[in-house]
Formats: structure tokens, sequence, C-alpha cells
């Protein structure tokens, strides 16, 4: 009875047999894990891992066991089926389309050669932030299936448009600090999940980031009978994030489930050293110049997730989460020259490089979705989900950070069938359509340049509008083996 209405939750109304998967599945797992173990983004985090969790607005801390569990709540994976291999594969597409924004200041004497007071204006480039295009990979195989369930899990995107796509963005222009490159690179999320009995689920979950380091060597020589060179270095060292997941389903029925997750923050980091000379005036000595820069490309907040389903009716079930995210500690992804250093002349200065005060909120995201049974056959889902801004106010002095609020709509249809082409294998299928809503700011620019010059002008100045939205859908393909 506990085992069938466990399964109830991913895969109602199918009698799975006891057949059990070959040790292939144990390598692809290793596989997989080699081979992408240096990268992390947050897909899961921004759109929800699974066409399932997407049309239910994200709310997937308490949801079924499923592969895209070892993302959203890894205790989840320890629910078991009698099923020991189960596999998912989806396709997510989400296209960014912000406001766009004319005639305003992009350069001045703060960051480029203009003279105070003659400020140069243009348009910002708002088509510049690439679509979210890519394919989700998703495996959970009971290791154990007698002792306490445990099972293992992994959660992959892997990007279709690029291997990866690293961008920090402007630190001055209007910039939408969120949405320029998080969800551009390959991710993957590995849990663990465990039954310890009467109902109680554990699991351990861990995010890949990584460090890059770089250093250069340049030489520019401007004589005659001369040549330039250049060094350069790099190496990429991965850094694991942590996240815990708790689940309690009642053990004799699947009336309702309560879920936790705990995310440790995971940051992105790259540092730049480069040594530099140039010769530009025939004999004379060269000017060296060296300095080291650093950037924090990717991060992502230290996370509270609670929540819970309820069936209701005998057809339906209601999700519901509260997300608390901690932004406080929040590291801009702008490179910045740190330690600039001239040797000769010694009177030339190096100027550091400076990103503005960010007024930092830890933000609350509710989100809740339905579930309705129509048939045997088929489900429909819906989803919303609303994120506020994690900066305390519109940048109206200097910076031009964006993060609007954001409203997130979502739509879904299920589909279960007993066979997949000839073979006799449990089968969900899975769409969703998904459209986020940008709340439009106002921003106004106030007097005076970020240094406080009254005879110059702010970087966006005197103001535009931000805002915009995000459209796109996504399927999924679930089997058990």
């Amino acid at each position: 009875m506990k085992e069938i209405s466990k399964e109830a939750m991913n895969f109602r109304s199918h009698n799975f047999d006891t057949t059990r998967a070959t040790p292939y599945a144990v390598t692809t797992f290793i596989l997989l894990l080699c081979a992408i173990s240096t990268a992390s983004a947050n897909v899961g985090e921004v759109f929800g891992f699974g066409s399932k969790i997407r049309s239910l607005g994200g709310a997937g801390v308490a949801g079924g066991a499923d592969p895209f569990s070892a993302y959203h709540n890894p205790a989840a994976l320890g629910m078991g089926t009698d099923k020991r291999l189960l596999f998912s594969y989806g396709l997510v597409s989400m296209t960014p389309s912000f406001l766009p924004i004319s005639n305003v200041v992009t350069s001045n004497s703060f960051i480029g050669d203009n003279v105070a007071g003659s400020p140069t204006s243009g348009n910002i480039d708002m088509t510049s932030y690439r679509p979210t295009f890519g394919q989700e990979v998703g495996f959970s195989y009971q290791l154990f299936p007698d002792t306490y369930k445990l099972t293992l899990g992994i959660a992959t995107f892997l990007p279709l448009s690029q291997l990866a796509y690293m961008d920090t963005g402007e630190a001055y222009q209007p910039e939408y600090v969120l949405y320029r490159s998080r969800t551009q690179r390959p991710q993957i999320d590995m849990g663990v999940g465990a039954d310890l009995g009467r109902g109680v689920h554990v699991g351990l979950g861990l995010n890949f980031a990584f460090s890059l380091t770089a250093d250069a060597t340049v030489f520019i020589n401007t004589k005659s009978n001369s040549a330039s060179s250049m060094k350069f270095a790099s190496s990429v060292k991965p850094k694991i994030s942590p996240f815990l997941g708790f689940l309690y389903t009642p053990p004799e029925s699947s009336a309702y489930t309560l879920g936790a997750v705990v995310r440790f923050p995971a940051v992105s980091d790259a540092t730049m050293t480069l040594k530099s000379a140039a010769r530009a005036m025939g004999p004379l000595g060269a000017l060296d110049f060296n300095f080291m820069a650093n950037s924090a490309i990717y991060y992502d907040p230290w996370t509270l997730e609670l929540g819970g389903s309820l069936e209701h009716f005998g057809f339906g079930r209601f999700y519901a989460q509260i997300d608390y995210q901690v932004w406080n500690q929040f590291q801009p992804p702008a490179l910045l020259v740190n330690q600039p250093d001239v040797s000769s002349p010694p009177s030339t200065v190096l100027a550091p490089g400076s990103v503005p005060a960010l007024p930092l909120l830890n933000v609350v995201i509710p989100r809740i979705g339905e579930e309705i049974t129509l048939s045997d056959v088929a489900t429909i889902r819906a989803g919303y989900a609303y994120r506020p801004s994690f900066l305390a106010t519109p940048p109206n002095g200097a910076g031009n950070y964006l993060d609007p609020p954001k409203h997130m709509a979502s739509l879904g249809l299920g589909l279960k069938y007993k066979h997949f082409l000839i073979f006799e294998t449990a089968t969900l299928l899975d769409f969703n359509l998904s459209y986020h809503v940008l709340v439009t700011q106002h921003i106004t620019k106030t007097t005076g340049n970020e240094a406080a010059d009254l005879t110059d002008s702010k970087i966006g100045s005197p103001g535009y509008d931000a805002g915009g939205n995000i459209y796109g859908g996504g399927v999924t393909l679930s089997l058990a083996f």
C-alpha cells in the first residue's frame, strides 16, 4: 500500500515490474560526472528542472520521486518505486525580451576619456542577452533497494547553442545582472536519497561550481624590425556547494507531503593577472604596467525552501512553496582591476576598478501549483511564482544594475502511457509553457556623475524604463526500467 501511494506521485496507474537495471547505469553516472564536473549554472532556480516542475511554478521541493529530484529535493530520490532505474530527457527554451533603452549617457569623464561636461549619448544593446536553449538529462538508480532504498540521482543541463558562455557584463551601463549568462553553461547536480522509514526521507546534494585562474604576459613593440609577443595560461578548478533535503509522506497514503531544502551559497569566481609592457616611442624604454582583476562570474545565494502538497477531491493536488534567498553577500560579476602598478615612468598612475555599492535585500519567493488528473492518461497543470528584486532601490544614483520584480506563470500537460514505441515501459510525456513578466521600473538618474562632479552626468542619464518578459517552454520524456 505504501509503495503504490508513493508511485502515484509520478507514475500513477502503472504497475512496474522488478526488472533490474544493468551496471551500465552506474557507468553512465560516473562518465557524466567526470565530463562536466567543473561546470555549474542555475537553470533550476531560474526556470525549474523538468517540464512538470516548471508547469507548477517551480514548486518542486515536495514533489514526487523523479531524476530531477537530484536538484529540487534529493530526499525524494529515496521514495522509491518497483523500478530501479528512472531516466528523463527534456528540452527547454526560454527567450528574454527587454525594453529598449535609447538616448542615454553611455560614456562620461568617470569611465571614459570624455571631458567633464561632454558625455557621450547613445543606445544600449538589449538584444545581446542570449536565449536559454538546451537539453536536460536526469537519472536515478536504486543502489541498495533493501537498505533504506538508497538511491543515487543526477540532473544535468547542457546548452545546445554553445558549450558554455561567460560574460561579466557592464559595471556601469544598464545591465540585467542575473540574466546575462547565468543559464548559458552546463549544470550538474548530484544527489543521494534514503528512506528512513515511517514516511521520513532525507537526502544530500552537491552543486558543482568552479574557480578560473588566468595569467597573461604581453609585450607590445612598435619598433621596426621587431615583433610583439603574448603568453596566456589558465586553469579551472572545481568547487562543491552542498544542499540538504528532507521529505515527509504519510506512511499509508499520499494525502499530503512536506519538504524542505537548505542550499549553501555557490560562487564561480575568476582571477586574472596581467603583466604587460609596451615600447611605443622608438628606442625609448618600455612602459611596464601590471594588474590583477577579480570577478564572481556566477553567484547563487544561500537558500531555504519549504513546501508541501495536498491531494484533494481525489483528482487534484495543490502545491505550495516558499523560498528564502539570502542576497546580502551578493558579489557582482564585473571584472574589477585591482592593484594596478606602473614601473616607468613613476608619475603614471592607473585607476583601480570600481563597482557602485549595491543596496541589497534578502527575498521571499512564493510559489503555487495545481495538478488535475483528467483521466488515466492526461493531467493538466498550472503554476505561479513571484520573485521580488534583490536590489533595495532602483539604480537612480551611480550604477545601473537591474533586477526588476518578476511574475512567473506557467501551464502544463502530462501524458501517461504503458508503452514506449514497441517496449512495455511506463512512459511520461510532459509539456510546459512559461511566461515571465518583469515589472516595469522607471529610472531617473540624479545630478552629477559617479564621482559627484556636478558638471557631468551619470551613465544612464537622464533616465529610462527597465522591464520586459521571458517566454518559452519545454518538453520532458521520462521512462522507468
